[in-house]
């Protein structure tokens, strides 16, 4: 688009969204019927997946349990849910018999229903394809080995994620995700079986397994009309071929050094044909900051079917251009306007990760297993949906179907009506520890002593019950998970004593 038609288009934009923030108003009680919906949907699908009620409660806690304010760990999920342990929500990661794989297949039905696509947008719903992180200590993890991190820009031990997005001109949510295995795990029969890996589970390269999610997705009847990848997967020639077998058009990132053959079988690298090209001043659409301007250039190749599109951004000193090549599907448009616009819905794939670990704090798991990893990966993809889910709902750009009668409940657990002063009291000392080795520890052990920390958290609940922000029930719960945890902490000391007892008498 023009520089004018881009500025005319921006301004309407803000516009529209000036009038709509002085005119949309919405209750609290909307926002409860929203979330009840959206709920709803979310426990249906895990219905069909899950054999037991309690199990389908149990995740629709742990899929509202994630949030910005919570730690995305079994001990933090089971306090936000109102459970008085932590065992549901470990077992629901490990030991409960049920398939996270039917999950996986439903999200893109899922995001269909909940995502909404403009009818006016000129290239319509797409995949964006990328890989992201996710950092850990330690070797036990599954897959969890010295790799690059994106996140970090270096080498680290972690474990790597391919994802797809769906990507719509109104949002982007996960539908697909892949862990990818390193060679040191494929070729490790014992580490493998101990981490939980399916031994029938071969190697693949992360762009082999980006083609198998794109081919799930337009097998399962998901609308997408183009691709989008970085660089990964741009310098793969099966993944192209891949996406023009299955009839997408694509916009993939490639390194600069690639080599391409022109007209009369020039062969050249891709930052050579910038002398050659002719750019053109375009907007890439309308970010938070206004219009994103920069220059394009596209050129022909001799293969008929790609050609490479390149990005110049004059304000930087580094890294000014991207090269990507391009593929328009039988029917669409190989014209500029058509890639660029393809070319900038790779981003909201970022976007994804950003909201999966800011918001609903995906890479804080610590499961250590491939069930255990994946599952949660699953439960992180619903809480992202549920959440597109209300809000689309609140600004009516979505209708969701009613509640049903009888829909599985929470898992919560029923605060006492009456608390008594003993609820409102807490052990101040501290845990006794073992003089001897194979000393067995005391069934009821005490807790350990208040930690500052811990210290600073009984003092500020106790503010807040005296202010009158939280209810004499409320408090009495979260004392309880005080002397939980500190009694837990006082079982694992004993061991970790009785152990290193043990070591010094050898």
């Amino acid at each position: 688009m023009t520089r004018e038609t881009a500025v005319a288009r921006f301004l309407d934009f803000v516009e529209i969204q000036d009038n709509e923030a002085t005119t949309v108003m919405a209750s609290i009680e909307d926002a409860a019927e929203c979330g009840e919906r959206a709920d709803a949907l979310v426990s249906g699908l895990l219905a069909g997946v899950m054999r037991q009620r309690r199990t389908v409660a149990t995740a629709m806690d742990y899929v509202r349990g994630l949030s910005r304010e919570t730690r995305a760990n079994a001990w933090e999920l089971a306090r936000k849910a109102g459970h008085e342990g932590p065992h549901l929500i470990q077992s629901l990661l490990s030991r409960r018999k049920w398939r996270w794989e039917p999950v996986r297949e439903a999200l893109p039905r899922l995001a269909r229903q909940v995502l909404r696509d403009d009818p006016r947008d000129e290239i319509g719903p797409g995949l964006a394809v990328d890989e992201t992180a996710h950092l850990r200590k330690g070797k036990s993890a599954a897959c969890a080995s010295p790799q690059h991190a994106g996140v970090t820009g270096r080498v680290e031990n972690c474990v790597t994620w391919v994802f797809t997005a769906l990507v719509t001109a109104c949002g982007q949510a996960w539908v697909d995700f892949d862990v990818y295995m390193p060679d040191c795990w494929a070729k490790d029969p014992a580490r493998r079986k101990k981490a939980g890996i399916p031994g029938d589970l071969a190697f693949a390269t992360k762009p082999e397994l980006a083609l198998e999610q794109v081919k799930r997705l337009v097998a399962g009847g998901l609308r997408v009309m183009w691709a989008a990848a970085d660089e990964v997967y741009g310098r793969s020639g099966d993944f192209r071929a891949g996406l023009r077998a299955l009839g997408l058009s694509y916009v993939a990132i490639v390194s600069c050094d690639t080599m391409i053959t022109f007209a009369r079988n020039k062969v050249t690298r891709a930052d050579q044909a910038i002398h050659e090209a002719v750019f053109e001043r375009r907007s890439a659409g309308n970010g938070s900051k206004g219009p994103r301007w920069a220059d394009w250039a596209l050129l022909a190749t001799e293969d008929p079917e790609e050609l490479l599109l390149i990005r110049r951004l004059p304000d930087r000193e580094k890294n000014q251009y991207t090269f990507y090549l391009c593929h328009a599907a039988e029917g669409r448009p190989a014209t500029l306007t058509y890639f660029l616009t393809i070319a900038s819905r790779r981003w909201p794939v970022e976007t994804t990760f950003k909201t999966g670990k800011d918001a609903f704090g995906w890479d804080q798991a610590q499961a250590l297993t491939w069930d255990a990893l994946c599952r949660h990966t699953a439960l992180t993809a619903l809480a992202q949906l549920r959440a597109i889910a209300i809000q689309s709902s609140l600004s009516g750009a979505v209708a969701l179907p009613p509640a049903p009668e009888g829909a599985p409940a929470s898992r919560r657990a029923l605060q006492q009506a009456t608390v008594t002063d003993a609820d409102l009291q807490f052990y101040t000392g501290d845990a006794p520890v073992p003089v001897t080795a194979q000393q067995p520890c005391p069934p009821g052990i005490p807790p350990i002593a208040l930690s500052p920390a811990e210290a600073c958290l009984v003092e500020r609940l106790s503010r807040d019950w005296k202010a009158g922000l939280i209810t004499a029930a409320r408090l009495a719960f979260e004392l309880r998970w005080s002397t939980w945890r500190r009694s837990h902490q006082a079982r694992a000391r004993w061991h970790h004593y009785s152990t290193r007892l043990a070591a010094m008498a050898a």
